[in-house]
């Protein structure tokens, strides 16, 4: 086996919980209202609801064959040249989302943290640490997330606590104004990020240590990160409106900026910044993780090590070309994002559950 680490459920929940917060927490609010206005909290509020349903498929399907990961799942229900194919496409994702990852969070120190940085030199500081993550093993990884899941999780709390005073009622009325297709078009955005990319997590489910509750934790921890980012949501509303929300893409950043209680504690945003960092990070490392073992299955290496430094530079290359500029994100890439993700997270995990139960009735046949 290429990864003999092992994971408790108690870090793959934490890691669960942090790669749905994941880089959603900062741009979820502004994506969302762009989508439903002022009824973007009903969309995140039954996203939640339908994200269980997700997660529910992609357990299914990993527990086809507990102890493959999706990779070698795909090579052993499809057979070889459908199952390379089948593998290659979910590594070429692993490949694209994290260049994305790094390259938000380049876009966002760039324009809100460090003006004067060049951009590659912000990519290749995060991406250095991706490298010593990857290089330190699964088990690190996962212990690193439990250790920061309750700083972020105390600090999402003290922001919202923070901001009740400045909330507003008005801002998210009338409801249903405009009827139900916004609010639906919001809802299938919700599936989408943060729910159909946990598909990642059918990379990790062989490596974690089988407990009774590791079905149970695995849903609780989606659903919590899910609420968190519908509690979110609903602040930035709440505070700024949906037509601020909608337009500062980076929201709950600005609405960091509005705390301010008796002219003391104020200017906490790089708190916030922190927060967005350190989850994209694990996020990131996660996928880069995901596609040198996907890499390293289809090639039939002993290990994925060697892999981790070629696919550090391609993936700082990529990072670059995957676009021009912040706005060239905004309007091309996410909208055909949403079919990529859907497709990933819950058409493909179905075609495989449906290929295995055919193949299973014939052979008994």
């Amino acid at each position: 086996m290429i990864e003999k680490g092992r994971l408790t459920v108690r870090q793959l929940a934490s890691l669960m919980f942090l790669c749905t917060i994941g880089e959603q927490i900062l741009v979820f609010p502004s994506m969302i209202t762009s989508f439903a206005q002022q009824d973007a909290w009903l969309s995140a509020l039954f996203g939640v609801a339908g994200g269980w349903g997700v997660l529910s498929i992609m357990l299914i399907a990993y527990k086809l064959h507990p102890r493959l990961n999706l990779i070698q799942n795909a090579l052993r229900i499809l057979g070889p040249w459908f199952g390379t194919l089948f593998s290659s496409f979910y590594i070429f994702y692993f490949l694209i989302s994290t260049s994305t990852f790094i390259r938000e969070i380049g876009d966002f120190m760039a324009t809100q943290i460090l003006p004067e940085s060049p951009l590659m030199l912000l990519h290749l500081a995060f991406m250095c640490a991706l490298v010593w993550g990857l290089l330190s093993g699964l088990e690190s990884i996962g212990r690193s997330a439990e250790v920061f899941l309750p700083l972020i999780v105390l600090f999402l709390l003290i922001l919202t606590v923070c901001l009740l005073p400045h909330a507003h009622l008005t801002n998210i009325r009338p409801v249903l104004a405009q009827g139900f297709l916004d609010p639906l078009k919001g809802f299938v955005a919700v599936l989408t990020y943060p729910y159909c990319e946990l598909c990642i997590f059918m990379m990790l489910f062989p490596y974690t240590k089988k407990e009774p509750h590791l079905e149970k934790d695995i849903l609780l921890s989606g659903m919590i990160g899910g609420l968190l980012l519908t509690l979110t949501l609903s602040m930035c509303l709440l505070v700024m409106g949906p037509w601020m929300t909608q337009h500062h893409w980076f929201a709950s950043f600005t609405l960091s900026q509005k705390i301010n209680i008796g002219n003391f504690l104020q200017r906490i945003e790089a708190f916030m910044a922190s927060v967005w960092i350190i989850a994209v990070f694990f996020k990131a490392a996660l996928f880069f993780y995901s596609f040198v073992l996907g890499v390293a299955h289809l090639c039939r290496l002993s290990s994925y090590r060697p892999l981790i430094l070629p696919g550090a530079m391609l993936i700082i290359a990529m990072s670059i070309l995957i676009s021009p500029d912040e706005n060239f994100y905004l309007k091309i890439v996410i909208p055909y994002w949403i079919d990529w993700d859907l497709t990933c997270g819950i058409a493909l995990p179905l075609l495989l559950i449906l290929v295995h139960h055919m193949k299973s009735r014939f052979q008994k046949i």
